[in-house]
């Protein structure tokens, strides 16, 4: 179970570093119906992607370790579960956006749930990496 949590973290990863770098270089391709951006809105889509491209970062590292830190993973969980929320905000202020975006809504809060359970699996250690040595062993 630990090794297909790991693989889930690194492509949620390497999804987030992807999208982050789709919109740093093309933010108008990167979201669907999304039209024409003003000045205002194209730096924060770009300043967006950055955010992305650094959490992807921080799932990739995360799993990369021996041991996996836990408190890096729940701090993980917590913000892709917080970007999952934000989504939630937006459809009630302004409705239901592109379908890919209530597709994205669903992953970013399946990924969120997936990611804390991993962090639970240790008990109360600070790493994960007794799971993964057990989860080899089995």
């Amino acid at each position: 179970m630990v090794k297909t949590l790991k693989i889930l973290g690194w492509i949620a990863g390497i999804s987030l570093i992807v999208l982050g770098v789709g919109r740093i270089v093309a933010p108008v391709a990167t979201i669907p119906g999304g039209g024409t951006l003003n000045a205002t809105l194209d730096s924060e889509t770009r300043a967006g992607g950055a955010l992305l491209i650094g959490m992807g970062w921080a799932y990739v590292w995360a799993v990369r370790q021996s041991a996996v830190p836990v408190t890096a993973v729940r701090f993980l969980a917590v913000v892709m579960g917080l970007l999952a929320a934000t989504r939630l905000v937006s459809w009630a202020a302004t409705g239901l956006p592109h379908p890919i975006f209530v597709v994205a809504a669903g992953v970013e809060f399946t990924v969120s749930a997936l990611t804390y359970w991993y962090s639970t699996m240790g008990g109360r250690s600070t790493s994960l990496g007794q799971i993964a040595t057990q989860d080899q062993r089995t």
